[in-house]
């Protein structure tokens, strides 16, 4: 799921695409921590959830799928120390807009069927089925923390909740680690972790929920695809 969205040629610009994308992934879910190795999942995936664990990840459970809409700002952290900003979308289910500020030139887009990662610099899309990326996560119907992914870790600091989730039937393609406020719930950071140890951090800022969001945003419209399209069915 994680690598599914990587391997991309880098793009001429302060981000390239690998890093782009890991960070979008991540965003579904929400970073000033340090990279988990591959070993730590597997240690992690070894202890059973505690009662207060299950609790917390019920509250969790609770809070995504009482979202239906939000708006909010992000700031990406890549493993090159290089930093990125930019706004985002989300209208639950299926639904999500990335626009980075310039002069990073990337757009990532899901419709509800499929996520359409954007190059301005080339004029080139590259389609992926939503279920095959991070996302599908966040954007269910119902978010639930169990069945296709795996919560290995549950940590709690003063104030602070913190998760590491993998997939469940291909745990060694890397964890997503999510930090959320205790009280009241509330997604601030995440980071994804590939299979080879590197980390995309994400934090968002000034979330607003339940706004409503103009379904244009989430419909990707590019002139030379239509084009082609159009070239193509002729």
């Amino acid at each position: 799921m994680i690598d599914r969205l990587k391997g991309i040629e880098p793009a001429r610009s302060t981000l390239d695409r690998r890093q782009f994308i890991s960070g979008v992934g991540a965003v579904a879910l929400a970073g000033a921590f340090s990279a988990l190795a591959l070993g730590d999942v597997r240690l992690a995936m070894a202890a059973a959830p505690t009662p207060e664990d299950l609790k917390d990840l019920q509250r969790i459970e609770e809070y995504f799928n009482a979202i239906t809409t939000l708006q909010a700002r992000f700031l990406q952290l890549s493993p090159n120390g290089r930093t990125a900003e930019g706004n985002l979308f989300i209208a639950r289910p299926g639904r999500l807009r990335f626009e980075y500020d310039p002069p990073v030139p990337y757009l990532l887009v899901a419709d509800g069927s499929q996520v359409v990662f954007y190059d301005k610099e080339l004029d080139t899309p590259t389609f992926v089925p939503l279920g095959s990326t991070p996302l599908e996560f966040l954007l269910s119907d119902k978010v639930k923390l169990s069945g296709n992914v795996t919560v290995t870790n549950v940590e709690r600091r003063p104030g602070i909740i913190r998760i590491t989730l993998v997939q469940t039937k291909s745990p060694k393609d890397g964890q997503v680690i999510i930090t959320f406020t205790e009280r009241p719930i509330e997604v601030k950071k995440w980071a994804i972790v590939d299979s080879k140890g590197t980390t995309v951090e994400v934090a968002i800022f000034d979330p607003r929920l339940g706004v409503n969001l103009d379904p244009k945003l989430f419909k990707f419209e590019n002139t030379k695809v239509i084009r082609n399209q159009g070239r193509s069915s002729n």
